[in-house]
């Protein structure tokens, strides 16, 4: 039924027509995912055994569960049958697993067929492919601190919420990354925009506010703001929201708790399941959080006419866009890529990127943030290989791995004190870099794979930055 504000309408089951399909709650709690019966209450454990799932997500027609792990820094999904009980043990596999830093937020589109998340320590939006391929960066820049992520693909709307210090809001666009803008600032003192969910009846956006305790509601283009619920006891600090029927369901951490209330005026706040850890996301699984429309990618095995991946963009419209390693041609729809070798190489201090010279927000290869990356202080590139190099002060190692995430090592790991300068020989295969302590000042060589390393100039003061130019001997 539709409800026009300031009306509130009745979410009393015995109202509602009988619904073949139970619904429930899928949440996590960091090391579990579990599942709550929305009419009985009793849980079971769908996925145990995890090191900090933080958001999840699932596609319904094809009972896929998704999440992603901060601590292993992936994206996984598993089956679900029927009951909501999880295929065997080791049902599950990985689909996004290079390049994470702290994936926050996670969002399935259920009609094309992609999978998105946003990066909350990178700053950026990615999308792929449900099986994690076609991967690509869709918005960068002017991004400071992302969480949560919602999306209505039947209109091609795309909604994150920021919590941008100098201004929190709540941004959208659409699901093929352009129309880009703010439908919610944060005003006075601001504020954290946590969780956030769609209302595809009423064609509203949820969200809850860690700083100010409430869950507030808008239309899609941010007006028609009202304020749901504020200053209750289960909404002291809360995280997740979501919503099914008339009544809106979050996670909070100070209580340990997952909460209803009725989604237009905060009435009848009742305690779903207590916890005994923080619980984090929570989805109700169930048709309606899924509603399904014509799919503008349809043909071509999902591509539409793309030549890799089809995204939805306003008004039933598509975009092409192309997976790292590959740029869009000028006809919209072609990704090549042998052509394209040139892009800017830079690290900041955890993490190495690569990015288009002439587009800097888009990035030609994942981001580099393997777990053993703590003080990256310089880098090179061997194209021949397409390897990476770089050093590491802290750990007092040089690395080196492929552009597309694969083939991490470690190629040098002794008497490595400040490795400030390091450079790649491409013609003669050598590696160089400085070091410098109380008894060894120097520049060093050795093979790529660190082999016969060996001092070529010694007694140096400090030697810092180094550059090699090979081709002049």
């Amino acid at each position: 039924m539709h409800c026009p504000l300031p009306c509130s309408c009745p979410s009393d089951p015995a109202l509602l027509p009988p619904d073949p399909f139970k619904p429930f709650i899928i949440f996590s709690n960091r090391h579990e995912i579990r599942r709550i019966d929305l009419h009985r209450g009793d849980y079971s454990v769908l996925v145990p055994g995890l090191r900090n799932t933080i958001a999840l997500d699932f596609h319904l027609n094809q009972s896929s569960l998704y999440w992603t792990d901060v601590v292993e820094d992936k994206i996984y999904r598993g089956k679900l049958l029927e009951n909501g009980a999880r295929t065997g043990d080791g049902g599950f596999e990985v689909v996004i697993q290079y390049g994470l830093a702290t994936p926050e937020g996670l969002a399935v589109d259920w009609i094309a067929g992609n999978i998105y998340w946003v990066e909350s320590n990178l700053d950026q939006i990615e999308v792929a492919k449900l099986d994690g391929t076609m991967r690509t960066t869709l918005l960068a820049g002017d991004i400071e601190h992302p969480r949560a992520i919602a999306l209505d693909p039947r209109y091609g709307i795309l909604f994150w919420t920021d919590w941008d210090a100098s201004l929190p809001r709540i941004e959208a666009a659409s699901m093929s990354g352009e129309g880009r803008r703010t439908i919610h600032k944060e005003t006075g003192s601001g504020g954290w925009p946590n969780g956030l969910t769609v209302d595809y009846l009423e064609k509203r956006i949820l969200w809850i506010d860690a700083r100010s305790d409430a869950i507030y509601s808008a239309l899609y283009d941010g007006t028609g703001h009202i304020e749901v619920l504020r200053g209750h006891e289960y909404l002291s600090h809360p995280f997740a929201v979501t919503l099914y029927g008339g009544e809106v369901y979050w996670t909070d951490w100070r209580t340990n708790t997952l909460a209803k209330a009725n989604k237009w005026t905060g009435h009848n706040v009742t305690v779903v399941q207590r916890t005994n850890t923080q619980p984090f996301d929570l989805q109700v699984y169930h048709p309606s959080r899924q509603p399904l429309a014509p799919n503008p990618c349809e043909a071509n095995g999902g591509k539409g006419p793309c030549s890799h991946l089809c995204l939805i963009n306003y008004n039933r419209t598509l975009s092409c866009a192309c997976p790292h390693l590959m740029k869009l041609d000028k006809d919209n729809t072609t990704c090549y890529g042998r052509e394209f070798k040139k892009f800017l190489l830079y690290a900041r201090q955890m993490e190495i990127r690569g990015v288009d010279i002439d587009n800097p927000y888009y990035n030609y290869i994942i981001s580099f943030t393997v777990p053993d990356i703590d003080n990256v202080t310089v880098v090179d590139y061997d194209a021949l290989e397409q390897r990476i190099y770089w050093s590491d002060v802290r750990t007092q190692t040089i690395k080196r791995a492929f552009i597309n995430g694969t083939g991490v090592e470690t190629v040098v790991s002794a008497d490595l004190p400040n490795a400030h300068g390091l450079s790649v020989d491409w013609v003669s295969r050598n590696l160089f870099w400085t070091s410098y302590d109380a008894n060894k000042k120097q520049i060093n060589v050795a093979r790529l794979d660190g082999s016969f390393k060996n001092a070529v100039i010694q007694g140096l003061d400090k030697p810092h930055c180094l550059v090699v130019h090979p081709l002049r001997g």
